[in-house]
């Protein structure tokens, strides 16, 4: 895998251990402080889903993007790995497809199972790209302004901690 992508897979597996140890995370992660807001299993939950929608899209559309790149053959001009948090800003309601919707009451170590796996899925759609790849390629996605293949990982990485930060911040203001 391209050491990029490498380390910022680290940065997420570290920034997960840091939350999933906290109190926060360790107590009744189901209940709602605030009703019309997101639970802490909740907001997991719908991280996991963001995850698992881009690594299904990237499924598809990595090796598509990776022939039409062979076939321009362009050169990379700039490795842009800058990505902005986006999520300062007021941000949008969650799509339906994003929206948790449980089945049933996950604990916290099959959520933590969940968002590992998934990671490890997306791993292995990235694993084979170059660093000219990982860089030229971009996704169709006009909210974040059609970001690389690195920056979507960094955006996945920004995004979780944003939830995760809200949720703890939440928590602490009703609860405590």
């Amino acid at each position: 895998m391209q050491n990029d992508l490498s380390l910022l897979f680290e940065e997420l597996h570290t920034m997960r251990d840091t939350y999933f140890h906290t109190d926060i995370f360790k107590s009744s992660i189901h209940k709602r402080v605030v009703p019309d807001k997101w639970s802490v299993a909740e907001s997991i939950y719908h991280c996991y889903l963001l995850l698992k929608l881009t690594r299904l899209t990237s499924a598809y559309y990595l090796p598509v993007a990776r022939i039409y790149m062979k076939l321009r053959r362009p050169k990379v001009k700039r490795y842009n790995g800058e990505m902005s948090n986006i999520y300062r800003k007021k941000t949008m309601k969650a799509p339906f497809i994003l929206k948790p919707k449980m089945k049933r009451e996950y604990t916290l170590i099959e959520l933590r199972e969940l968002l590992e796996a998934e990671t490890e899925k997306l791993k292995n759609c990235v694993a084979y790209l170059t660093k000219e790849q990982c860089y030229w390629i971009k996704y169709p996605d006009p909210v974040p302004a059609y970001p690389n293949v690195v920056q979507v990982v960094k955006l996945l990485r920004i995004h979780e901690e944003h939830h995760y930060t809200v949720v703890i911040e939440r928590e602490q203001k009703f609860r405590g």
